[in-house]
């Protein structure tokens, strides 16, 4: 038995299906749940919700714990079945958000020793178990990191092609990802990686060459996602660049697997305030 194929039969040992088919992770003393981020739609005067994105949330003793102490706890030999947990409670739990046509993003990560076969399998088997539910492949954004070596961002580039799922490099703007590697991998979404986005949002002229980097992967035929958005200043940087989605807890809150998803549209004038404040959509909905 492959590594791979043996890291999915554990997964699915350590994967629990309450009554109503929420997945939850089991990893040592956590509880692993799915959370999904609203991803929203900038049309200039409109965010309207059009993807989710799978972030894990674990929980040790029914208390919630940060992502970031989860993984440093996990050690080094199993951050690859660590991940492949979180990512398959990810694609499980899609069907249970409720509402057709969101994209779902779903990170590949770096710990797969140069074998996507693996990741390949999940995602088969995603796309079969939504058969018949009016999911399309291309629904599936498969988030590309560039700390991936060449030759598996290739391969898991053209696996992805075969199965239609979309691909959308991710935290654009760190060190190894350049405009060349991104070409390479030819994605339909580049997604701006949040730390970097936030520290030059405040610089007006670095936020004027972002919006002409912006326009010209969009001269290309790519969309182009900004993360990170969590003050009303980031905010009108985002929008000033022209991209077309963005993402940050300034526009949504990451909301557990099963609850309750608004989907409804906000103009942007009622997110930027006269006085330069901004109320926060999650607060905003309902009114």
């Amino acid at each position: 038995m492959d590594l791979s194929h043996s890291r999915l039969r554990r997964v699915l040992d350590a994967t629990l299906v309450d009554e109503v088919g929420i997945e939850t992770g089991v990893y040592g003393r956590f509880h692993i749940r799915t959370t999904y981020q609203p991803i929203m739609r900038n049309d200039g005067e409109w965010l309207e919700p059009c993807g989710i994105d799978g972030q894990a949330r674990p929980f040790r003793e029914g208390r919630a714990v940060g992502a970031r102490t989860f993984f440093d706890e996990a050690p080094d030999e199993d951050r690859p079945f660590v991940e492949t947990l979180c990512r398959a409670l990810h694609l499980g739990n899609y069907i249970n958000v409720g509402v057709d046509g969101l994209d779902l993003y779903f990170s590949s990560d770096p710990y797969e020793e140069g074998d996507v076969a693996g990741l390949v399998r999940q995602v088969e088997a995603a796309l079969r178990q939504y058969e018949g539910m009016g999911v399309e492949p291309g629904q599936l954004v498969c988030k590309v990191a560039f700390a991936q070596d060449r030759r598996m961002l290739h391969e898991l580039g053209s696996e992805m092609r075969r199965l239609g799922v979309a691909i959308a490099v991710d935290d654009f703007g760190m060190t190894q990802s350049t405009l060349e590697r991104m070409r390479a991998l030819d994605p339909e979404i580049v997604k701006f990686d949040g730390e970097w986005f936030r520290r030059i949002s405040d610089a007006a002229t670095a936020v004027r060459l972002l919006a002409l980097l912006v326009n010209a992967l969009q001269r290309e035929g790519r969309k182009v996602l900004i993360e990170g958005i969590e003050t009303s200043q980031q905010l009108r940087a985002a929008l000033e660049t022209g991209a077309d989605y963005l993402q940050g807890y300034l526009l949504g809150m990451p909301s557990f697997a099963g609850t309750a998803f608004d989907t409804r549209r906000i103009p942007v004038e009622r997110l930027i305030v006269p006085d330069g404040n901004v109320v926060p959509l999650f607060n905003q909905r309902g009114r």
